[in-house]
């Protein structure tokens, strides 16, 4: 089996720079990739100035890095590389004045296998496309995804309500943070494909649009007409998505 990947990413039509950023890490020794997986982590960093942009390149930079060089199990060395991360942008943040505040949403997929394991912090999304249905595999931390659990607004009213972009939960924001982490039951199927996304994309593009882009042949196609559409209908933040589709070590490419 193999993992076949693409990405896109665009600044939108309403910011002046782009504050997501994104990885794909894949070993080049086969022995270690079946021992560790690949990795996709998807950031989108928030503060003043040019702070938001450091905030998710040093978040996800130190998520690879840490869950590259960790020697537990996949699920915890996740887990820890984020709580790692975290702890990066909050020193950068308190040692640099004018990044002060600074944050980032994170979340990031390991694969290894048909194995998927997740670790999410904030209002970044992944979800699973099979048989061209999607399925969320991360809850928001935000203050709308709160009122919706509590059934004080329902899901339509939470997309268009203006504190929809309330986070609850950030990295580098405070001491700690708390890495929602989760194994996908029953693991990948051939031709099953993972999205991962910041909120310029899942704001804008509704879930069976994304299942229907997402379910093509050629990813790098589906990544920028995902991106247009978000662009189509205001592009009023920046917009990163990321596809991975497991299939056999056989199959031509894309």
């Amino acid at each position: 089996m193999t993992l076949r990947i693409a990405a896109a990413t665009d600044v939108g039509l309403r910011r002046d720079h782009n504050e997501d950023f994104h990885a794909f890490w894949s070993p080049a020794d086969p022995t270690e990739r079946e021992r560790r997986g690949e990795l996709m982590v998807v950031a989108d960093g928030m503060g003043g100035s040019v702070a938001g942009e450091v905030a998710s390149r040093a978040a996800v930079e130190a998520v690879v890095h840490h869950y590259r060089d960790r020697a537990e199990a996949p699920q915890l060395a996740l887990q820890r590389a984020l709580e790692a991360a975290h702890r990066t942008v909050y020193r950068m943040s308190r040692e640099r004045p004018e990044l002060a505040g600074m944050g980032t949403t994170c979340t990031a997929v390991a694969v290894r296998g048909t194995e998927v394991r997740i670790a999410h912090v904030g209002d970044s999304r992944a979800y699973l496309v099979r048989d061209e249905r999607i399925r969320q595999l991360t809850a928001d931390h935000s203050l709308v995804q709160q009122l919706v659990e509590q059934q004080l607004m329902t899901p339509e009213q939470a997309r268009v309500d203006p504190r929809r972009n309330v986070l609850t939960r950030s990295m580098g924001v405070g001491e700690a943070v708390e890495v929602d982490a989760a194994e996908l039951s029953g693991g990948l199927r051939t031709g099953d494909t993972l999205l991962l996304c910041s909120d310029g994309l899942h704001g804008l593009v509704h879930d069976d649009e994304m299942a229907s882009h997402a379910s093509q042949n050629d990813l790098d196609r589906a990544c920028a007409e995902l991106v247009s559409l978000a662009r189509a209908r205001g592009g009023h933040d920046n917009i990163t998505v990321m596809l991975a589709r497991l299939a056999t070590a056989e199959a031509p490419g894309d």
